[in-house]
């Protein structure tokens, strides 16, 4: 891979003046690129967020439509172009054919998402002595009445997801497998398909993520219903014989370990047969984490349970349906008590 490096330049400090950066190269969006991502692997980023960086600078490419393309010909006007157009002319799904959808304007949620990759890059850039001035400093998310993450799955959604699958098949069987464990644990996809034997714990129904395998980078023991817990074993046995030893329980019908895009894309064969909105791997998590609350657990031990570093976090992913709402009233209304008391 072709690597950019940081041309030599003067950077002046005073307590009366604001920083001066001299910059004495040009680098090409790709040159810039390849710095940003060297720096980010140096700090043990993981693949999956490299690939957004490289994902979400394509997306911006693709709108520039221009090669060569330096970045200090990024501005703040020309960001703020992209954003609009992100806003009302982008497709979704434009670019493979047969997924694209009918109307124009990517959601609030995925344009951030983009321009806040933008923005670390451009932060870094600037940082580094690569761009005079950072473009992107002042350019303020898109705001939106929605809300940011996406709904769990209803009660009934659920209930067709998991009699979708014939257990006679190895893959469905197993695929069944994984979406019990989802929902059960809060496990983030790359987590639970990554799973091996040694790390399920019969005796105390929990299983370890170790650090490697934690977004935070903090391992912990995430607690498991005993009946999925032997599913998983079980599982872990029929794939030994079809494939002689492996420590991993999710395989694909090749040998190989199951991968989270896999089952993403099954998914989505999935929810066209069920015509299902949205179904892709981090709703079970979103399930969980509102069915756990609405059975009476309670915030800080789900913080803990789903491995989030700000419980501002935790409480994104709680959110409950009118139905939910209108249930949780029903059970834990105060007027109840006074009512009862006025009978006795």
């Amino acid at each position: 891979m072709k690597r950019g490096f940081i041309g030599e330049r003067n950077v002046k400090n005073s307590p009366t003046s604001p920083r001066t950066k001299n910059v004495n190269k040009r680098y090409t969006i790709d040159e810039a690129l390849d710095v940003f991502i060297q720096s980010k692997e140096a700090e043990g980023l993981r693949p999956r967020s490299i690939e957004n960086y490289r994902e979400h600078t394509r997306h911006l490419m693709r709108y520039i439509d221009r090669d060569p393309f330096c970045i200090d010909e990024l501005t703040s006007k020309l960001i703020r172009e992209y954003i609009s157009y992100l806003s009302k002319d982008r497709i979704a799904y434009e670019e493979f054919g047969n997924r694209a959808r009918e109307s124009k304007g990517l959601s609030p949620y995925t344009i951030n998402l983009r321009l806040r990759s933008l923005k670390t890059m451009c932060a870094f850039w600037y940082e580094e002595g690569m761009l005079s001035s950072n473009p992107a400093e002042k350019v303020k998310k898109v705001k939106s009445d929605e809300v940011d993450e996406v709904p769990g799955l209803t009660d009934i959604e659920v209930e067709r997801i998991l009699n979708y699958y014939d257990e006679r098949q190895f893959a469905q069987w197993r695929d069944k497998t994984l979406c019990l464990l989802l929902l059960d644990t809060g496990l983030r996809i790359e987590e639970a398909v990554s799973l091996t034997i040694d790390r399920i714990n019969l005796r105390y129904c929990e299983i370890n993520v170790p650090p490697n395998k934690a977004k935070n980078r903090k391992g912990r023991e995430v607690p498991v219903s005993r009946e999925v817990a032997k599913r998983l074993i079980k599982l872990q046995d029929e794939s030994r014989l079809y494939f002689g030893e492996c420590d991993e329980v999710f395989m694909n019908a090749y040998g190989d370990p199951y991968t989270a895009e896999a089952f993403r894309r099954r998914l989505n064969r999935m929810k066209k047969d069920l015509d299902i909105p949205r179904l892709h791997p981090h709703m079970f998590r979103h399930t969980f984490c509102r069915n756990y609350i609405l059975n009476g657990g309670d915030l800080f031990t789900l913080q803990k349970i789903v491995d989030h570093a700000d419980i501002n976090t935790t409480r994104k992913y709680i959110q409950m349906d009118e139905e939910h709402i209108r249930q949780q009233h029903n059970k834990y209304s105060p007027i109840r008590k006074y009512l009862r008391n006025r009978k006795n």
